[in-house]
């Protein structure tokens, strides 16, 4: 049997947002404003530290926090449940989320990479959905 090789790339999606770097990096590690924007959320904050988030739309993402840098930087595994043993499973692909003030703004950079090729079309919809007008909406209703 012949494994077939998976193309991977990287996505990036980056929002101005009017809100502290502080402020930004509560709504990634607080369950309760994970919850304002992106779906029920079960994590542990620290490096090894599980993030699973249970969307409106019936899917979950699981993964593990890698790095933490408050409130700078954030890094952990990704993937769905939903494709345990597929691509994009819980492990498989890395998202990275920079946080950089930028006077009375921050500047949010979600780079999702070692993602299949075949599914970065999907991924750059849903986190510019996601990252880009959820979290700014969350953000400035709190």
């Amino acid at each position: 049997m012949t494994e077939t090789a998976v193309e991977l790339t990287a996505i990036e999606q980056t929002v101005r947002i009017a809100a502290t770097p502080e402020t930004i990096w509560s709504f990634w590690t607080e369950p309760a404003r994970l919850a304002e924007w992106l779906g029920a959320a079960e994590i542990a904050p620290e490096p090894g530290g599980l993030f699973r988030v249970a969307m409106e739309n019936g899917h979950t993402m699981r993964g593990t926090f890698i790095e933490l840098d408050p409130p700078h930087r954030l890094a952990m595994t990704f993937g769905w449940e939903q494709n345990e043993g597929q691509l994009v499973a819980p492990g498989t692909t890395r998202v990275d989320v920079t946080i950089t003030p930028d006077g009375d703004e921050t500047v949010v950079l979600l780079r999702h990479s070692e993602l299949p090729t075949t599914h970065a079309a999907d991924h750059s919809k849903g986190w510019q959905e996601l990252v880009c007008e959820r979290l700014p909406a969350a953000v400035a209703s709190a």
